[in-house]
């Protein structure tokens, strides 16, 4: 039970910190700053040394839990907690919670049971994790896959920590549906800053709970869930320093916006328009202490960023420094246009192949009003745009329901005045999607990018019904909670029903659902692997090939896994562990050359065919 440590420092931080703030709902996200400020502290102290291990790391948490136990006996006087009179509650706002309760409860059941198995995870989110509890650090290594040093780390920080406490297989799952519980607090107290009643805010939770790429996510072990919650905090605690004057919640934006950007590098994009509204808003009344809480925001996200930041210039020579090119090569008119075009039309796909093909005739059509090419170069990831039916997969659903309110809720609150400051709200979520559509480049799974802003509006859409429609609002609640049921038990993922669910699969097949073709092949290799009684493993594959169902399968046996034959800078780097010297080598898709690895020769001894590819064994020449 090690692995609840965290979560129990996170409850008493809210316990102590019920006191100093207005309600229980803040106390919990000024408590959710300081426990993930404390886990990354510990992560990157702990690396220094190589104590990042389960003994070091218990005995910090524990260390950390006692001393604000100790703050909290002390100011126990000051706790009080809220008395809730639910028989006073409208029906309609039961409602709602029992929307959240019921969206929290089967996601949280499904994250238990099913197992990570997107390919992002597969190939450098969970992989990473595994590298650092072997080298019991963060520090940078040797790797094929350059996204597992380079890229933001905090939702692998996180899931480290509870892997290494002794959480389970399926314990990676649970920082993301924690983020989407956290957002939705979030949620509900941003909508109550924008003008909405208990009604307004309970809808504006439940919209988010009700989040088709929100659901989806809540269950796996991408990202943008962790993102998204950190910049609801972060636009929380801005629109607070805005309102009550405090450099407390200054710093606490300057947290949570360090934190988002640990967590994605999309939040210094997102986190821009509001950072823009606050200099303006508060420039008007003292130019001096606006400015001075720009510096300790940027500060602050310096100072959490700085670890990364340093590893990328060490290694990479930028703090920054990606191998994929992410952002558009040009940044006009045009490359706007079409990237507004491409990205809302993710959220347009309907379930008939007929209806798509007119819509992309219809934006190719609309794209050359400005003489600009659907298929920009300068700003397309991928060839050929096209848009796919409605789907429950996790990298590619969009929000269809939602993105049509979210335009209703948009045009109600520009064109009735007494709702400016949702207006000046919803423009700041609006510019963020115009500037991440003018910056990084066009990917046909962008609807998982766009979460933070589908969630960063809710707030608005949830004052903005709860006004106009009142009690009635319990209709689009409830219709956008009928329309997400599908994402809730068909996730693709993570089926409730036929042959592939969550209940009849093994949890190692779970994790082959993308690439099932690989599951047979990487059983045998692994069997083959244990034989042998080999116990350094090198890995020579691809940037994009799947690397954590080697740990998943080679786990009991204390082998030692390191990527070998790197191409890339972080070749040059040293093993956190020492000297590797590899018995077996797996390479997926190698032609079968023979290659040199610390002065000894590596023979094929055999590979195993993969769809139109192969995974290639070398074995060490002795001779």
């Amino acid at each position: 039970m090690a692995f609840l440590l965290p979560l129990l420092f996170l409850i008493l931080s809210t316990c102590a910190l019920r006191g100093y703030v207005a309600n229980v709902r803040t106390a919990f996200l000024s408590a959710c700053v300081i426990t993930a400020g404390v886990l990354t502290f510990l992560t990157e102290l702990l690396s220094l040394s190589q104590a990042f291990s389960f003994a070091p790391l218990m005995t910090a948490w524990i260390l950390m839990s006692i001393a604000v136990a100790l703050w909290w006996r002390g100011r126990r006087a000051m706790l009080t907690w809220p008395q809730v009179d639910f028989k006073s509650w409208l029906l309609s706002e039961k409602i709602f919670l029992g929307i959240i309760i019921f969206i929290g409860l089967v996601s949280f059941v499904t994250a238990t049971f099913g197992m990570p198995n997107t390919w992002d995870s597969m190939t450098y989110h969970l992989p990473r994790v595994e590298h650092w509890i072997q080298n019991r650090s963060v520090a940078y290594y040797p790797t094929n896959i350059i996204r597992q040093d380079s890229y933001s780390p905090w939702a692998e920080f996180a899931i480290a920590h509870v892997r290494l406490l002794g959480g389970g297989a399926s314990s990676a799952n649970f920082i993301q549906w924690t983020a989407m519980m956290g957002s939705l607090v979030a949620v509900s107290l941003i909508a109550g800053q924008l003008g909405a009643n208990r009604t307004g805010q309970l809808a504006a939770a439940a919209m988010a709970a009700c989040l088709p790429m929100g659901i989806l996510e809540s269950v796996s072990t991408q990202t943008d869930y962790v993102c998204a919650f950190w910049m609801c905090v972060f636009v929380f605690f801005l629109i607070e320093a805005r309102r009550r004057a405090g450099w407390i919640f200054i710093l606490g934006a300057g947290l949570s916006l360090g934190l988002a950007c640990l967590t994605k590098a999309n939040s210094y994009i997102f986190a821009a328009p509001f950072l823009v509204s606050f200099l303006i808003g508060a420039w008007k009344e003292a130019w001096g202490r606006a400015l001075k809480g720009f510096v300790l925001i940027m500060g602050c996200v310096l100072v959490l960023n700085m670890g990364p930041f340093l590893r990328n210039a060490s290694t990479f020579g930028s703090p920054v420094w990606t191998n994929i090119e992410v952002t558009n090569s040009a940044f006009d008119g045009k490359v706007l246009w079409v990237n507004l075009l491409r990205n809302m039309s993710i959220h347009w796909a309907t379930p008939w192949p007929e209806t798509n093909e007119t819509i992309k005739q219809f934006l190719t059509t609309a794209a050359g009003w400005l003489g600009a090419d659907i298929n920009d170069p300068r700003a397309s990831f991928t060839a050929d745009f096209t848009i796919a039916k409605t789907n429950y997969d996790e990298d590619y659903a969009g929000n269809f329901f939602h993105a049509i309110v979210f335009v209703i809720v948009f045009i109600l609150a520009w064109f009735y005045r007494p709702l400016g400051q949702i207006r000046f709200y919803m423009l700041s979520v609006f510019l963020a999607f115009l500037l991440f559509c003018l910056v990084v480049r066009y990917q046909p799974w962008h609807s998982r990018f766009h979460l933070p802003l589908f969630v960063l509006f809710c707030p608005a859409a949830g004052a903005v019904l709860g006004q106009f429609l009142k009690q009635k609002s319990i209709l689009v609640g409830v219709f956008l909670f009928a329309a997400a049921l599908p994402f809730l038990f068909l996730n693709i993922q993570h089926p409730w029903a036929g042959q592939l669910s969550i209940w009849k699969q093994p949890a190692t097949l779970q994790y082959f659902y993308k690439r099932p073709a690989l599951a047979l092949p990487s059983a045998e290799i692994s069997a083959y692997v244990k034989s042998t009684g080999c116990r350094q493993v090198g890995l020579s594959n691809g940037e994009d090939d799947w690397e954590y169902p080697w740990w998943v399968l080679l786990k009991d046996q204390h082998i030692r896994l390191e990527h070998v034959e790197v191409g890339n800078p972080s070749g040059r780097l040293k093993y956190p562990l020492g000297d590797f010297d590899p018995c077996i080598v797996i390479a997926p898709g190698a032609d079968g050359t023979p290659f040199e690895i610390n002065h000894s020769i590596y023979q094929p001894a055999g590979s195993i065919p993969v769809g139109s590819s192969k995974i290639v064994i070398f074995l060490k020449n002795n001779t």
